[in-house]
């Protein structure tokens, strides 16, 4: 049963695409998420400027996207109850792979890596796999012990280093510093699929005005 899990991970796990990700594009800094696709539905949100969402086509309302937003800037966990859905119009879509590429030098982002170890880390193991680690879910693997851990995050606007909380980076594993880096206005966002060759996740970093804005996590 769990090969036949991660089979179906890979699969699911290679039809994904950037084109899941998106930011608005709107001239007043905002755009509103409606609870059903019409114009004159209720505003249960407000998107701003360069806050990642994920999204869907809509086949039956073919002038509406079906987005789904985090309840919490940093996507501490990725569960259904963690987001919630609302409809934007698609003329307000702005997909992250659309952006401006990013190959400048006033903004820099780096992962401190090291080979991963068991001690010292209070781990849950559902028989012989691995479900949790210092009681957080394990974004990386699909239950093997993970190779590689972030012991930091080194990174910085126009010379100014920005601090990111261990917090944010003791559940992901499997990383590496190959990203892509795309600019929004004045804002940057890092992105890049992690995987052991299963447990894949997407990971969008979202830094601007000398501090991190946002962190997004999707997973198959």
């Amino acid at each position: 049963m769990k090969n036949y899990l991660i089979i179906v991970s890979i699969i699911f796990f290679c039809n994904l695409n950037y084109g899941q990700v998106a930011v608005i594009k709107d001239v007043d800094g905002y755009t509103n998420v409606r609870k059903l696709p019409k114009i004159d539905s209720e505003v249960i949100y407000k998107l701003r400027d360069s806050e990642v969402f994920s999204y869907q086509e809509n086949e039956t309302a073919s002038d509406w996207i079906t987005v789904y937003i985090s309840k919490n800037k940093y996507q501490m966990e990725c569960g259904e109850d963690d987001t919630f859905t609302g409809y934007i119009h698609k003329s307000r879509l702005y997909p992250i792979e659309d952006l401006n590429k990013y190959n400048g030098t006033e903004f820099s982002f780096e992962y401190k890596l090291k080979e991963f170890s068991l001690e010292n880390k209070i781990s849950d193991f559902d028989g012989k796999w691995l479900t949790k680690i210092n009681g957080r879910r394990i974004y990386g693997t699909d239950g093997n012990i993970p190779k590689t851990e972030v012991v930091g995050i080194e990174t910085s606007i126009n010379g100014k280093s920005i601090e990111i909380p261990s917090i944010l980076y003791e559940d992901i594993f499997e990383c590496d510093n190959v990203f892509e880096i795309n600019k929004n206005k004045d804002d940057y966002i890092v992105h890049q699929w992690n995987s052991d060759g299963a447990g894949g996740y997407l990971i969008v970093w979202v830094l601007g005005n000398e501090k991190l804005k946002q962190r997004l996590i999707l997973i198959p």
